[in-house]
This record gives C-alpha cells, sequence and structure tokens, in this order.
C-alpha cells in the first residue's frame, strides 16, 4: 500500500490513544483478559483456556461485559 500524502510520516502513523488497563483473572479453570470498565463491570478482552468450549461460550465472546469487583 501507497499513502500519498504530504502530512509527515510521524504525524500519519502517531497514535494517540493509551492502551487500555488490562487485568487478567482467574474464572474457574480459565483466565479472562478484561478491560476496566467506568461503571464496575469490565469488557472481555481475551479469553485464556485449554477447552475449546470456553470459546463457544456466548457470555465469553469478546467484547462481552464481565462484572469483576
Amino acid at each position: 500500500m501507497i499513502l500519498w500524502t504530504i502530512v509527515p510520516l510521524e504525524a500519519v502513523l502517531e497514535d494517540d490513544a493509551a492502551p487500555p488497563a488490562l487485568v487478567e483473572v482467574p474464572v474457574g479453570h480459565m483466565r479472562l483478559v478484561l478491560e476496566a470498565g467506568a461503571d464496575g463491570r469490565h469488557r472481555i478482552h481475551r479469553v485464556l483456556s485449554t477447552d475449546p468450549a470456553d470459546y463457544l461460550r456466548p457470555e465469553l465472546a469478546p467484547g462481552s461485559m464481565w462484572p469483576w469487583p
């Protein structure tokens, strides 16, 4: 891909957003990587499990909200 622009490359590739604060928590036999939420609930960022059935559970889909203190 060629990017035709007069804007300096540093400005184009600059990332202003801070990376999300992630926390890894054990849940039963698996671990969830959660992104901190403002309302006390957290968004699932990643599922870490050796059981393939865990990845098919709709409540564990990345982007789903997860209550965690």
